[in-house]
This record gives C-alpha cells, structure tokens and sequence, in this order.
C-alpha cells in the first residue's frame, strides 16, 4: 500500500508539470489557430538614432535581441517581479516590471504591434482575439529579430492620431526626412507611438511634450544609447517642431 501511495504521488508531480508544460502551448496552438496570418516583418532599416529612441520607446532596456517568450523566460520574469515586489512596498507595478525588463525586453513594444496586427485583420475584442493576440506576441519573439520589430513598428505604428509610419509623423512633426532627426526630434517622434488622444498636440502642448520626450531621453541614457553629456543637451533644447500643419486649429490661451 505504501509503495502504491508514493507511485500515486510522484505521479501526480509528473503530471503536474506535464501539465504546467503542455497547457501553455495548447493555449498557444488554439491562439494560432483563430490569428490571423502571421505579420511579415518590415524591410526598411530605420535611422539608427530613429532605431535607439523606439527601442526605449518599447522598454528595451540594455538588451541586443528580442528574448523569446518560453516557459524558462517567463518563469525568470515572474521570479524578479516577485522579488522586486518583496524589496519594494510602494505601490503600483511599472517600476517592478520596468527593472525586470531584462528578462522580457520590449514586451511593451511587442503587444502593441500584436495589438495593431489584431486591428489590421478588423478582429473584434474578445476572447478569441486576445488569445489570437498572446500567440502572434510570442510568435514575434521567436520569428524576429531587434531590427525587424524596430523596423515594423516605426513603418506600422501609429504616431499620434491618424499618423501611420514613421516617415509621414515626421514630414508631420518635423518637416523634415526621418534619416534628418536630431536627436531630441528622434526621442519625441517615438514618445507618440501608440498615441492616439489628441489632446497630445506638441504645438499647443508644449510642456507635455517635454515631459513626453524626456521620459525617452531618458530610457536611452539608462540604455546607454546616449551619454549624459547628449542626455543634457537634448532635454533642454527647443522640440524643433515644423510650422503648424494645414488646417490645424489655433491654440487656445
């Protein structure tokens, strides 16, 4: 009896962790399954100063590649944000994630890509498409490369209301080519990736767009892009923004 009762418990271990291994990639499959087709990444190459700022624009932090989404990397994930909620009492998780984003870099980046992919193929909110959504993330981190993600989401993301690619925001923002950037003008295009409020209107919001832009700045300094010297100079000079658009509005006050 005793020996049937320790088979019956290490079995019950084994199939734990079968389980533990095995859910995950049928919620995978099935995620597959209703996505639409994978997205083919972007073949243009972005200017390199372009390519810093969206990269800490996506919480990058100081890694040179994408780390696929595995069961190891998740659990790696889980164990710093545990331990960074033992160390930290404060409230709010950002800071937490934000110092574990080693072990999942650019995930930000990543489920807003899946997240325009998902509007793209016109899918409603739903079960099916956030599951649809989890397996094209995870897809990317194991099909791309840091180029292609960078690429994709500078020639796909949305730069503030009704901008699409990073060429037109910037002829939009700048009135110049992208390669032709500053540095602080390269930093503030990326703060409007996923923006779609219009109430983020750099020419009549001047002081949020500082804000915004230093927040980059910021991220490419602790990513060691740019040096404290550049981080400086670039937070203190003017946004160089172009002339008001056409048909823009006047600022009120």
């Amino acid at each position: 009896m005793l020996f049937d009762k320790k088979k019956a418990f290490f079995g019950l271990i084994i199939a734990g962790g079968a389980g533990a291994i095995l859910f995950p990639l049928a919620i995978y499959f099935v995620g597959l399954a209703v996505a639409p087709p994978m997205p083919a990444p972007a073949q243009t190459s972005i200017p390199p100063l372009l390519a810093d700022a969206i990269w800490a624009r996506a919480d990058g932090g100081t890694a040179t590649a994408l780390t696929p989404i595995s069961h190891l990397s998740m659990a790696k994930f889980a164990a710093c944000v545990a331990y960074e909620d033992f160390q930290d009492a404060s409230p709010g998780d950002a800071q937490r994630i934000a110092n574990c984003r080693e072990y999942m870099p650019a995930l930000l980046g990543i489920e807003y890509l899946s997240r325009e992919h998902m509007r793209a193929a016109n899918l409603e909110t739903g079960f099916g498409e956030g599951l649809a959504r989890l397996s094209t993330t995870v897809w990317i981190t194991h099909a791309w490369s840091k180029a292609d993600f960078l690429n994709t989401v500078a020639e796909r993301g949305e730069f503030g209301a009704g901008l699409r690619g990073y060429e037109t925001a910037s002829q939009h923002y700048f009135g110049r080519p992208a390669a032709e950037l500053t540095l602080p003008q390269a930093a503030l295009l990326a703060a409007f990736i996923g923006d779609r409020n219009t109430v983020f209107d750099p020419w009549c919001g001047r002081a949020g767009a500082v804000t915004f832009r230093s927040r980059i700045l910021q991220r490419m300094r602790d990513n060691n892009a740019i040096d404290e010297a550049a981080f400086k100079v670039a937070n203190v000079v003017d946004l160089g923004l172009g002339s008001l658009p056409a048909g823009h509005p006047p600022c009120s006050g």
